[in-house]
């Protein structure tokens, strides 16, 4: 069952800039370098293994 709050990376197209967000607590934010909305990048819902 997954949380209310799901983290996720978001990033810029524009120039790469990543930054991590919970939805649905947060709105999809734009770029603070070039002012263009971010898009999802990866869903971080579980670990990684390496």
């Amino acid at each position: 069952m997954r949380d209310k709050n799901e983290p996720i990376e978001i990033k810029c197209l524009k120039c790469g800039h990543t930054q991590i967000i919970y939805l649905p607590d947060e709105d999809m934010p734009k770029c603070p370098d070039c002012n263009v909305r971010m898009v999802i990048s990866e869903l971080l819902d579980e670990g990684k293994s390496y």
